[in-house]
């Protein structure tokens, strides 16, 4: 055995025996270190620096490996989309954008968007999100295909842009993008053919041929699946039915269905057929009783069938609704129609019941259930361009509540017209709701006019106020007509119709200005009434030297229309208003004499009482009589007649002062005698004319009826006591003054009777009675309201009056 110095020897030998490679140095430096703590420490230090740059390096390559195979483009955007992967799809398009993607990419990147919106629309529960959605979808992808798409996406984009565009409710829209897909092969023509005959059902105007046209298309591709096929023969069934093509729509329903909602489908189509051959037959027949029962026994097979209780069960029941209307069934066409309102609430049904539900309604008379009904329809419309309802396309929505106001107004019900067209925006434009309005509003003035005609005398003024307040209300509304449609050719026709409304209402300020705008724009039409009209409102605007102008203008520039005589009547009066009375009596004469007009004429008629008025108030009191005496005998109906009757009775009576200053002035007895028998003579004339007209105006028995009868009638009484004064009749005339303090005691003028009547006593000798009657005057004076304004009818004051009575007490 070894000693054992041998042994350690060995032992340092084998240490400091040299070693090649890395495990012998670091064998070596792990022994050397061993031999202090110093040593080990920074030897730890060392391993440990160099463990952490290994690690850093190892993790910065990694990282670089990982990012260039992480990287966000659209080709990892559309291999997401291909897998459905949405949520990742859309992560990348927005890392895309984070990351500032390249420009050419921005519409791939929308076009992922859009087809990921469009993806999603399909799964949503709500029809009316699914539309909302499709719409987003289809701006996204007409947005990528405007900025540019991969070659190999344009085809598809445009397939899927009419895609949504159809199924988001933009049908007309939708049509125009599929027409042009159409032409490309590599789309999928029949999915195509399936979508236009979906979308030109749903316009508008739903176009059916071209719908049966594209259905039948897919019905002719012989590679469909016959589920497709089933599916392709219902809607062809289904357009067909709505064409009225019945006997052609029962070959499409020769099958069974390969699912219970195909069977669902086929019977509620079925159904629908028999409703629709039940209204072809007269109404209480039986075979239309039988085919509306056949009807509902399929609607309720349907129901039954319908495996969601969706769509097809509230068909079912809104045509079941319909199948009781065809045999007079109301009152269960309307519990049909409330039950599926009730039941399924804001769904193209349920809107569909509650307008039929309305209809029902207003057929029964039943105006303020009917104006709920169409209210709550409208309420559900909702906006107009997401607007969808099979049953009730937007057309067939507007041509119904249309017929509703149409109906109101035909049977005079206007405010629940007027109700109704005020809530029919948006469902209609202002455009046309105004229109309605102008028409409604038009429809109630004529009706009113209409009543005044048979009204009473004293209700016929409460009627032409009404009739008035709506001719104006119809010119304002036709004055917003012609701003909304002031580039259009109906904005003159728009001003007339507004001129011509606030004519018959009688706002003549709002007559000028719309005739002024009018003879503006319009250099052909209705220029000389529009010139008539204008100078009429002029003159009742008190206008008379505007308006003589603008009626010389209507005269001189249009000689030849038959308007030229209301012209010259018109000019006329606003002559006499300016007192030029030769122009007004040529004109007058000219309408006469000067022309073709036949006195038949309401112009000839007019022109007579005008001139016999003229001369009457230039003091021609013979030739005013001559006229006014023609006048009335041809025309005792007409509505001068009776004031006519008066003017003479006053031309009598003016025309009896002259020979009375004669006799006075006379200087030999058979002079005086003369004058006093002519002044007589015209006295007695003008009490005949007095009392023909109090006689009239008391036998209409409508004394109160306006202001100017009673004037009339009052002024009557007084003159009749003139009259009779001056012919020395004092009694009578007393009796005739004490009509006056009779019927018109708390009238200030009743105070001119009470003189009147004290003057008939003095000559009849009777100072007594009156000084009686002048103490009566006194009583009524004080008893007259402290406020009363004397001087509108009389010639004095209150103090004028207290100082006149209390100095006659005294006589």
């Amino acid at each position: 055995m070894p000693d054992e110095p041998s042994k350690k020897k060995t032992a340092e030998q084998v240490a400091t025996t040299p070693q090649a490679g890395l495990g012998g140095r670091v064998a070596r430096l792990v022994h050397w270190a061993a031999d202090s703590k110093l040593r080990m420490a920074l030897v730890g230090s060392l391993f440990i620096a160099i463990f952490g740059s290994v690690f850093a390096t190892w993790s910065y390559l990694a990282h670089l490996a990982v990012s260039q195979d992480e990287r966000y483009t659209l080709a990892r955007a559309l291999v997401a989309l291909d897998e459905k992967d949405f949520d990742k799809a859309k992560h990348i398009v927005g890392e895309m954008q984070r990351q500032g993607a390249e420009s050419q990419e921005f519409g791939g990147a929308l076009f992922v968007l859009g087809a990921v919106k469009a993806a999603q629309a399909d799964l949503e529960w709500s029809k009316d999100r699914q539309r909302a959605m499709h719409l987003v979808a289809a701006r996204y992808l007409e947005k990528a295909r405007e900025l540019g798409v991969p070659e190999r996406l344009k085809t598809q984009a445009l397939f899927m842009v009419g895609q949504s565009l159809v199924k988001g409710n933009q049908p007309q829209a939708g049509i125009e993008v599929l027409q042009t897909a159409l032409a490309d092969k590599n789309l999928p023509t029949t999915e195509i053919h399936a979508l236009l005959a979906a979308a030109y059902q749903s316009t508008a105007e739903p176009d059916l041929a071209a719908a049966l046209l594209h259905n039948q298309a897919v019905l002719d591709d012989t590679s469909i699946s016959p589920q497709r096929r089933n599916t392709a023969s219902i809607t062809q069934a289904d357009i067909l039915v709505q064409l009225g093509r019945l006997e052609e729509a029962g070959k499409y329903l020769k099958f069974l269905g390969s699912n219970e909602e195909q069977q669902a489908r086929l019977k509620n189509i079925s159904g629908r057929l028999a409703i629709a051959k039940a209204q072809q037959l007269p109404i209480g027949s039986e075979p239309r009783t039988a085919l509306a029962k056949q009807a509902r026994a399929d609607l309720n097979e349907a129901q039954r069938l319908d495996p969601l209780s969706g769509d097809i069960t509230r068909q079912s029941m809104y045509w079941r609704g319909k199948s009781y209307e065809i045999t007079g069934e109301q009152a269960a066409a309307i519990q049909q129609y409330d039950q599926l309102s009730k039941a399924y609430g804001d769904t193209a049904e349920s809107q569909a019941a509650t307008l039929a539900k309305a209809d029902l309604a207003r057929q029964a008379g039943n105006r303020e259930q009917a104006l709920a009904g169409y209210r709550s329809t409208l309420e559900m419309v909702g906006d107009p361009v997401t607007y969808v309802n099979h049953l009730l396309p937007f057309s067939a929505l507007q041509e119904k509540l249309s017929r509703a106001v149409n109906d109101f107004l035909e049977k005079e019900q206007f405010e629940t017209a007027m109700a109704l067209v005020d809530t029919l925006q948006p469902v209609f434009s202002l455009t046309e709701v105004t229109e309605l309005r102008a028409q409604t509003h038009e429809k109630w003035a004529l009706a009113k006019f209409a009543e005044a005609d048979q009204a009473t005398h004293r209700e016929t003024e409460k009627y032409l106020r009404e009739g008035r307040y709506h001719h104006r209300a119809a010119g304002s509304a036709h004055e917003l007509l012609s701003e909304l449609r002031y580039a259009s050719r109906n904005f003159t026709l728009d001003l007339w119709q507004a001129a011509d409304n606030y004519y018959q209402g009688q706002s003549y300020t709002h007559v000028e200005r719309m005739l002024v705008k009018f003879l503006h724009h319009e250099a052909q039409e209705k220029q000389a009434i529009a010139l008539l009209r204008l100078g009429q409102s002029q003159l009742a605007l008190g206008k008379n030297a505007a308006a003589i102008e603008t009626l010389e203008e209507c005269i001189e520039m249009h000689p030849g229309d038959a308007l030229i005589y209301q012209a010259r009547l018109e000019c006329a009066h606003a002559n006499l208003q300016l007192d030029h009375g030769k122009r007004a009596e040529e004109l007058l004469l000219t309408n006469l004499v000067g022309g073709s007009l036949e006195p038949t004429a309401s112009e000839w008629r007019d022109s007579l009482f005008m001139l016999g008025d003229y001369l009457h108030n230039s003091n021609q009191y013979q030739a005013a009589i001559e006229k006014l005496d023609e006048a009335v005998r041809r025309y005792p109906d007409a509505p001068q007649a009776l004031l006519a009757r008066y003017t003479i009775a006053r031309s009598y009576h003016s025309a009896s002062e002259k020979p009375a200053r004669q006799a006075r002035e006379a200087k030999t007895e058979s002079e005086r005698l003369k004058n006093r028998k002519e002044r007589d003579k015209n006295l007695l004339s003008a009490l005949d004319n007095y009392l023909q007209v109090q006689r009239m105006l008391t036998l209409q028995g409508h004394v109160d009826s306006n202001d100017l009868e009673r004037t009339l009638l009052r002024n009557c009484y007084m003159m009749q006591g003139s009259v009779l004064f001056q012919l020395k009749r004092y009694e009578e005339a007393r009796k005739a003054y004490a009509n006056i303090s009779t019927f018109y005691q708390n009238e200030p003028f009743v105070l001119e009777s009470f003189v009147h009547i004290a003057n008939c006593y003095r000559r009849l000798n009777k100072p007594v009675k009156a000084k009686g009657t002048i103490e009566q005057a006194k009583l009524v004076l004080g008893r007259m309201p402290k406020e009363t304004d004397f001087k509108l009818v009389t010639n004095f004051s209150r103090q004028s009056w207290e100082l006149l009575l209390n100095e006659m007490s005294t006589w």
